[in-house]
């Protein structure tokens, strides 16, 4: 069966290229990927890989026309904040000081317009050029979000067999290009039901699958004994979550106040903070260096300058550096999901002394993001850190009862059971295999 993989952030999303290796060794593979990505993506391709470029976008006033609709009034999740935070990320990555003020303002129209446009009426009126060799191609794979609508509408209007691989557990909270006639694998069944909440997709078409990022977790998770800890100081780790610019300062503070409170309760200790990775600009970071009981554990980026990419060898150090501090705090990020895998207590920081939420953008929607609330900010355990006195009664806690905060991290992990990436290329095999059957 030769198999088409509609690919792209294929520099940043390692476990994708490990879950395809995996695949290529099964099954014949074709990567199609568009002509912006594929300088980015040369040196990460597969060995042997058939690599096509994907041509189908055709320009004139009819396509624009529809562009421009969708743009406005394409459906939105019903999780909205999360869309929004997303959309902020990105114009803030991708634009110049003057360029983001314009997006802003056409982002803020677009959240108050009626929303009555589907995706797939949307790429049903799309005119696409017909370029791309996929005669050949059995099945196609995508990734959310997808990366090309006019390939999508070719797929679409010529009845290909597609498969969606929902690549995150926040994916259907913040993305809006789903359509009803692909058919989708998700983390859990939890994700299963936020598909068809939140996009309203049939549950006949989703199917459970696993997680290619946990698969990293599997690795780890065989050789946690042979590391041990990178500092030589007892520390809590802290995992910036936050890639919006104007949200940064505030998480930075957030930073600074627990390692005020760690010093108070724990003078012998040490706050080593984790800068987001897909956050371009790390220079507000800087700050932090200047506080005497804090490390910044800066050094796992890839080097090149244009890069956001993480090696392999420092996503298996993260899990090390995680199993091994006293603790490990965060915003809301999945980290906080892999970091229930370890034996460090993963603690959610809910402040309300940080949260002005009659704001449209605030630290306290990122920390009540649709998926974590229903997945990280969960009552009835301490790990749900809401008040500078809860941190300082968890601080305490951390010396004094740490198995308190254990069960928390076996309810979040539950819902994953880490698989190898082989075991993943296998089962997303038998799962095309039934689904055909």
């Amino acid at each position: 069966m030769k198999i088409g993989l509609v690919v792209h952030f294929f520099d940043f999303r390692n476990d994708v290229r490990q879950w395809i290796n995996g695949l290529s060794e099964r099954e014949e593979i074709v990567l199609f990927i568009r002509k912006e990505d594929q300088k980015s993506m040369e040196s990460l391709l597969p060995p042997n890989a058939e690599v096509r470029i994907i041509d189908e976008r055709k320009s004139g006033l009819w396509n624009k026309i529809w562009e421009t609709l969708f743009r406005f009034l394409g459906h939105l999740p019903k999780s909205r904040q999360n869309f929004f935070l997303m959309e902020q990320f990105k114009i803030s990555i991708s634009a110049t000081p003057a360029q983001q003020a314009s997006a802003f303002r056409l982002l803020n129209l677009t959240m108050r317009l009626p929303k009555w446009l589907s995706y797939d009426a949307f790429v049903n009126k799309l005119q696409y050029k017909g370029n791309t060799p996929i005669s050949d191609i059995v099945q196609f794979v995508c990734f959310t979000e997808l990366s090309d609508n006019y390939f999508v509408a070719r797929l679409l209007q010529e009845q290909k067999p597609v498969v969606v691989y929902v690549y995150s557990w926040d994916h259907p909270c913040k993305h809006r290009r789903f359509s009803k006639k692909m058919d989708y694998l998700v983390w859990h069944e939890g994700i299963r039901r936020d598909m068809v909440e939140l996009q309203n997709i049939p549950s006949s078409r989703i199917s459970l699958f696993g997680a290619t990022q946990m698969g990293y977790v599997e690795r780890f998770i065989q050789k946690k004994n042979e590391k041990s800890s990178p500092f030589p100081f007892q520390y809590v780790y802290f995992g910036c979550a936050i890639g919006v610019p104007q949200l940064v300062p505030v998480e930075i503070e957030i930073v600074k106040r627990v390692a005020e409170r760690l010093q108070i309760r724990h003078p012998d200790w040490k706050l080593v903070v984790r800068p987001y990775p897909v956050l371009r600009d790390w220079s507000p970071y800087e700050a932090l260096k200047s506080i005497p009981n804090l490390v910044l554990d800066d050094g796992f980026r890839s080097a090149k300058a244009t890069s956001i990419a993480v090696g392999e060898d420092a996503l298996l150090d993260k899990f090390v550096t995680i199993h091994h501090s006293k603790a490990f705090m965060h915003l809301g990020t999945t980290l906080g999901i892999e970091a229930s895998y370890t034996k460090a207590p993963s603690l959610l920081l809910d402040l309300k002394e940080y949260a002005r939420p009659e704001q449209n953008l605030d630290v306290h929607h990122f920390v009540h993001q649709y998926q974590n609330d229903k997945y990280l900010n969960l009552e009835g355990f301490p790990n749900v850190i809401r008040t500078i006195a809860n941190l300082d009664e968890v601080l305490d806690l951390l010396e004094t009862n740490p198995g308190k905060l254990m069960a928390y991290n076996q309810k979040v992990s539950s819902d994953i059971p880490p698989r190898s990436f082989d075991q993943l290329a296998v089962q997303f095999l038998d799962i095309l295999k039934n689904r055909k059957g």
